[in-house]
């Protein structure tokens, strides 16, 4: 390794996911695509995560951070001799540079460590980060007792100002740093020999691809595959992709008629083979025989942020701010729109249960894709408004699911590469994509709400920009559902 390098934790931790994708972080990193808005938005709460578990550590010094990994070393080695919490102190040992999130003092010599995770539990590879940590940390001379990990409570609930004690949970993972200590000496000059060697790791893609996180250069890794035909659209194929790839098939037509398929994958191929849609015209007419006019396509965008924002709220729990929903009163009736989208920082679920019981009365099918995470929003926010409860367990019996169809197999169009999620069935039956808007995804929506509305030094005008985009987004999503629905009706008539 170069001697200006330095092996950071969370490179060795890609290079365990990835040889080839290290290697391109330290030798054309220009290949590597920005973080998407809400990949950023995660990191942004996973730092605010990490200063409000400084504050259960009372005279903690947070220590200033250098770009020059030495220069944090030196400081880093000063602060020791305080005894006192440190914050975000860094060590170098050898070509290997850690920085732990917290170290507090133990006895006269020890130190525990403290790695802070923004998730709502422990996931395996948070064993990987911590036990290099730790190898660093006593490689450059500490004495670490203990390691932990501090995670959100999934179990808290806010009640008036945050319980920053009551929001974390702390466990000890000492026993798995040790039990992986003994690989990370290989590991580490195994990733050396990668970042000094100027050729591209030789690796074909696999399922490490996703764990634990999506890469990055899966479009770099990926392109030699066709992209509306390729054996990973297979439905509920699994290692069967993985299988048929071995063989060198790369296209879902060109999978052997004798190879061991259901029903769903062999219409599916036959669909993609024909360029025409599988149907199955007597499950479509039961799956309709369930809907009751008057009909209300309703949607929901939600915020679910890390640290509650709201009373009855807790970490990641979905709070609807917007929804559309469009009313057919008759199958001859033309679709009429009904909005709301939150004005301010105030919590809108009341506001939201409200108009909802005055539109959506007591009669008629409620139409959502993917209806559990409407009726679920919807149980949530009645639980903190009581008085909507009786409504609410009502009104969820009344859910139609539009994804049902298409997750079922009881319609498939080739353009729809493999999925049944609304981002695919509306392109591929009506032809209006999302990739022309400037909000195209539900993580995107939620990221956007969050930052023109909860962020600082936005101007109005660009609030007022993004809420356009918000109402044009929510709005194709949910008037999407009535044409899919006409679409089904057309097809069994």
């Amino acid at each position: 390794m170069a001697k200006n390098l330095f092996l950071s934790k969370s490179k060795y931790l890609h290079g365990l996911q990835c040889p080839k994708y290290f290697w391109y972080e330290y030798h054309d990193k220009s290949a590597i695509p920005p973080p998407k808005l809400a990949i950023q938005r995660s990191f942004d709460e996973g730092k605010k995560i990490g200063e409000l578990a400084q504050k259960l550590f009372p005279g903690g010094l947070l220590l200033a951070r250098e770009r020059e990994p030495r220069l944090q070393h030196k400081q880093s080695v000063a602060a020791l001799k305080l005894r006192r919490p440190l914050f975000e102190p860094g060590f170098v040992f050898q070509q290997t540079y850690a920085l732990a999130d917290i170290l507090t003092p133990v006895g006269d010599d020890e130190w525990d460590m403290i790695e802070v995770k923004s998730s709502t539990s422990v996931k395996s590879e948070y064993y990987h980060d911590a036990a290099f940590q730790r190898y660093v940390y006593e490689g450059a001379g500490l004495k670490i007792r203990r390691c932990f990990i501090l995670h959100l409570n999934k179990g808290y609930i806010r009640r008036g100002a945050l319980d920053v004690e009551a929001l974390f949970n702390k466990v000890d993972i000492t026993q798995e740093c040790q039990v992986l200590a003994g690989q990370i000496s290989a590991q580490i000059e195994l990733l050396n020999k990668v970042m000094a060697s100027q050729d591209i790791p030789a690796i074909r893609i696999g399922p490490h691809c996703d764990k634990p996180h999506h890469c990055p250069l899966s479009n770099l890794c990926w392109s030699f595959l066709p992209e509306e035909d390729n054996v990973f659209l297979l439905n509920g194929g699994g290692q069967k992709c993985w299988e048929l790839l071995d063989q060198g098939i790369t296209k879902l037509t060109d999978i052997p008629a004798n190879y061991d398929l259901n029903f769903r994958q062999v219409a599916q191929i036959q669909a993609h083979q024909s360029r025409r849609p599988y149907f199955d015209k007597e499950a479509i007419r039961e799956f309709l025989t369930a809907i009751k006019y008057p009909l209300f396509f309703l949607d929901f965008e939600t915020l679910a942020t890390a640290v509650p924002l709201f009373d009855g709220v807790g970490p990641y729990q979905p709070v609807p701010f917007q929804y559309v929903v469009y009313c057919l009163k008759s199958a001859e009736s033309s679709p009429e729109k009904f909005s709301f989208l939150a004005p301010d920082r105030q919590d809108p679920r009341e506001t939201i249960l409200r108009q909802l019981q005055q539109l959506l009365g007591e009669a008629g099918s409620i139409i959502a894709y993917s209806a559990a995470f409407e009726k679920n929003c919807l149980k949530a926010a009645a639980n903190e408004y009581p008085e909507y409860r009786e409504w609410v367990e009502r009104l969820n019996k009344r859910f139609v699911d539009l994804l049902v169809p298409f997750q079922k197999f009881y319609y498939y169009h080739p353009q729809q590469l493999g999925r049944a999620s609304i981002k695919n069935v509306l392109p591929a039956l009506t032809g209006r994509s999302y990739k022309g808007l400037e909000i195209g995804e539900g993580g995107t929506a939620s990221a956007e709400f969050y930052r023109v509305m909860f962020g600082d030094n936005v101007s109005a005008e660009e609030r007022e920009k993004i809420r356009a985009a918000l109402e044009i987004y929510c709005d194709q999503d949910t008037l999407g559902m009535v044409e899919i629905l006409e679409i089904l009706q057309r097809h069994v008539k």
